[in-house]
């Protein structure tokens, strides 16, 4: 019967939009839906002889009475480095989950200043000359940076109950200059957050669920869930981070006169947030990325293109894409294996009828710099004689049903198990099956690894396709308290079993579909099973927008659509839309038509590989965003309101980005395109110049540009100096040892500058040995220097030629200006231009 379950789930599908029945609305869950509609009341009054401080000055505490003879509650107060608060509130003697493992580290909290008790407050300043004022009754709390108020917790929406199966609890946020609300990973929707009322949409949903056909602008929950809402106005920006991992609502609203307001919802688990007082969108970030840690440098070929699909069904299919890839001049990293590769779908093993000899498969691509990854889920076949189960069950590694027993539920393999991540012991286990020992015919070509269905997924229906929230973990947890971190935990074991196998050798590569806060530390993401459609192209810039000033900045969606079939029109603007995303991979359904590049016709391949060649050509942008990202925490990618935080008619523009803060990209999508509105910020005197034409623009905002076939819109601002690798090679090894070309557009003053970063490509020896070269390049009117800004290692900066693009006219009354070219080769000794350590050279 399970089999025919499965069957009708997997042909029938394809034919539906989301499943609303199986997925469901707030008015279906009752605690959603009890707790949407209760009316906000001064429920709790702050107790003030309750308030203490500890002996070390740095934890203030306090009581909530409440006037309905409700539990009184504890609230604790910290404030942390970098403008930031905690707070948490909790029952007396409160037995609620507290999360674990999500923050990098402990935050550092600091020294209360003074208090200053008033009539119905009580005013607490931090070292760092923040303020926060406790009001009594009616109890809110208000969080005060230079002067403002930039976040307000409001009392009167705060509610913690107890019953038999779930503790939710509520509570409201208000930020007094916002007028525009951004975060909640992860949901198919605009970057601007929508207003959610109740008689319009549902309240945005934080619950990692395996969605198929995902719907355009909506609400439901997907893969991910990240707890993070920003507030965003022309005078200030400010966020919230909710700790928690069990399922939340947050109903929005956007106030176009500020005090934009967040009403949240949570299943269970501890009240436990951070309050992020900004006071602008990069230091907000930031404050967030130091809380729940930044993405490493990954290894230089991940950012390179990689093809898959559902599935490469043998070794000799996988072998000959590979032939056809070099054969046709397309540049590939990596080749990527989906379930069918394994026996039966039993992980870390292989279908020998059509995978005969996976170590001669690897030696094949790895001959020619190429990668492997494979796809590792976390459920596991319930098959006795099969070592991994069998060695699981007899160390109590899987999640149990209340009673003790072990939990199993149908998925890809058939009746299956869960691995308790939540268990130490078994993510050891777990990681120790990544050796090559216990991964048998694995070798080091298999570079990465695809933790995938890691929700995680169940397939029944009536558990909305994941764990049953009473099921228990370690320590009888319930799943419902920690279900959005499964698949975090599931990644975190899979890294350290990569870092392991290669004797931390070798920066491991993983993809996860499920991620929480703090994911970037150990996977990157893909936007899931998306569709071949225009509207999926616009919703895959969307997503990463949202992703990257969430942390999760090594974000992707498959090239083409995952779902039916592309035209060969959407799969050139795809490949030129996702080649400017951090993760660019084709993939598809199995079935789908087979779609690798060099299938379509000529005229496609020629648009597609010119794309994948800007993708490589510009791999030293990529790179060295991925190193300041680590240490800053800024997002590769970046929204128009992040760098230009006072343009309010940009707040909403989510069809384009920054990538860093010198190149602007605006995707395409429609049948038949000639022309695009591209905004370009930051006034009359902020000049952009086309990267594939004469075009030069100004920063006057909404522009119509006329766009072609071959690319899309692709602007380089001036001032900027771009470093690229133009020789076109097939693949990252191969373009090791290329040299640079710089290309730049000098500002009124005849400067420009820029940043590069080289190390290995694949250590951690720029981590840990200091083993890099952060390089600062700066251009006068008639010299070029160099100079190392950090890291001691041993790379030679070598550029072969520089190409100077001076402005001819400036654009004007919204007529374009244009520019000329100029190609400096060799400096004036007639040597090639080099950096080694502090240089200048002169221009000619």
């Amino acid at each position: 019967m399970f089999w025919l379950i499965l069957l009708f789930f997997i042909f029938t599908k394809v034919s539906y939009s989301a499943d609303h029945y199986t997925f469901k609305n707030c008015s279906r869950v009752d605690f959603c839906n009890t707790l949407r509609n209760r009316v906000p009341s001064d429920d709790y009054t702050l107790d003030a002889t309750s308030i203490t401080l500890s002996s070390d000055n740095k934890t203030l505490t306090a009581r909530l009475k409440s006037s309905d003879n409700r539990s009184d509650l504890n609230l604790t107060l910290n404030g942390l480095q970098q403008n930031t608060f905690r707070l948490k509130i909790t029952e007396v003697d409160s037995s609620r989950y507290e999360l674990q493992d999500v923050l990098d580290g402990v935050p550092t909290p600091l020294s209360f200043g003074t208090i200053e008790t008033g009539a119905n407050s009580v005013t607490i300043t931090t070292s760092d000359s923040n303020f926060v004022i406790l009001n009594y009754s009616p109890f809110n709390i208000e969080f005060i940076k230079n002067g403002v108020t930039e976040i307000i917790f409001n009392g009167n929406q705060l509610s913690l109950e107890i019953n038999n199966a779930t503790s939710p609890f509520t509570f409201g946020v208000t930020f007094p200059q916002a007028v525009q609300l951004y975060g909640l990973h992860e949901h198919c929707e605009t970057l601007a957050l929508k207003n959610t009322s109740l008689n319009g949409t549902d309240p945005y949903r934080l619950k990692n669920s395996d969605v198929g056909y995902y719907e355009i602008e909506s609400p439901m929950a997907l893969y991910g869930a990240v707890p993070v809402l920003y507030g965003h106005g022309i005078n200030a920006t400010e966020g919230v981070f909710l700790h928690n991992a069990a399922e939340q609502w947050i109903e929005t609203t956007n106030n176009p006169l500020g005090s934009s307001h967040a009403y949240f919802i949570v299943e269970t688990g501890t009240l436990d947030l951070f309050v992020l007082l900004g006071p602008t969108p990069k230091e907000v970030v930031r404050q967030y990325t130091a809380l729940t840690g930044r993405a490493p440098v990954p290894p230089l070929w991940s950012l390179g293109y990689h093809q898959s699909r559902y599935s490469y069904e043998s070794q000799d299919i996988v072998a000959n894409i590979s032939s056809n890839f070099d054969d046709n001049n397309f540049q590939l990293d990596a080749i990527w294996l989906d379930i069918d590769y394994t026996d039966g779908f039993k992980y870390f093993t292989w279908n020998y009828t059509t995978f005969s000899d996976p170590v001669s498969l690897q030696r094949i691509l790895a001959s020619t710099n190429k990668k492997l990854v494979t796809i590792i889920d976390p459920h596991i076949k319930v098959e006795k004689g099969y070592s991994v189960y069998d060695r699981a069950l007899a160390n109590d590694f899987f999640v149990k049903n209340p009673n003790g027993s072990v939990f199993q539920g149908p998925c890809w393999p058939g009746t299956s198990s869960y691995i308790d991540f939540l268990n130490p012991a078994a993510r050891n286990y777990y990681s120790s099956l990544y050796s090559y020992d216990n991964f048998p015919n694995s070798t080091s070509t298999i570079s990465g690894i695809w933790n995938d269905m890691n929700e995680p997924s169940v397939f029944d229906n009536s558990l909305e396709m994941t764990l049953p929230g009473d099921s228990r973990h370690n320590g009888n947890v319930k799943h419902r308290e920690i279900h959005n971190i499964y698949g975090y935990l599931q990644t975190m074991a899979t890294y350290h079993g990569l870092l392991d196998r290669d004797n931390h050798q070798r920066r491991p590569f993983i993809l996860t579909r499920s991620h929480f806060a703090g994911s970037q530390r150990y996977a990157a993401h893909w936007t899931g099973d998306n569709q071949a459609d225009w509207s999926y192209l616009h919703a895959a810039f969307q997503g990463c927008l949202t992703a990257n000033i969430l942390g999760l900045v090594f974000c992707g969606a498959d090239v083409g659509g995952f779902f039916n079939n592309p035209s060969n029109e959407l799969m050139e603007r795809w490949y030129q839309a996702g080649a400017w995303l951090p993760f660019f991979r084709a993939h598809s359904s199995k079935d789908t038509k087979r779609r690798e590049p060099y299938l379509l016709p000529e005229e496609s391949q020629t648009v597609i590989r010119e794309a994948i060649q800007t993708r490589y050509k510009h791999l030293p942008v990529w790179y060295t965003l991925f190193y300041e990202h680590r240490r800053t925490g800024d997002p590769i990618i970046r929204p128009l309101f992040y760098q230009y935080p006072e343009e309010r008619a940009a707040y909403k523009i989510d069809n384009q980005v920054l990538v860093g803060t010198d190149i602007l990209v605006r995707a395409v999508y429609g049948t038949n395109v000639t022309e695009v509105d591209v905004y370009f910020p930051a006034g009359e005197n902020e000049v952009w110049v086309s990267a594939t034409s004469d075009d030069v623009r100004a920063g006057t905002g909404l522009t119509t540009i006329a766009v072609v076939r071959e690319y899309s819109p692709i602007y380089y601002k001036r001032g900027a100096i771009i470093t690229r690798k133009d020789t076109i090679r097939s693949n990252t090894v191969e373009m090791e040892k290329d040299c640079h070309t710089l290309y730049y557009t000098a500002n009124e003053d005849g400067t420009a500058h820029g940043t590069i970063y080289l190390d290995d490509g694949i250590s951690f020896k720029y981590r840990d040995q200091s083993d890099f070269k952060y390089i600062s390049i700066d251009i006068d009117s008639t010299h070029i220097s160099f100079t190392t800004l950090d890291g001691s290692g041993d790379y030679e900066f070598v550029v072969e030629k520089i190409v100077r693009r001076d402005i001819v006219s400036l654009p004007k009354n919204g007529t374009p200006g244009s520019y000329k070219e100029t190609i400096l080769t060799r400096d004036a000794d007639g040597e090639l231009l080099k950096n080694i350590k502090t240089t200048v050279i002169k221009l000619k």
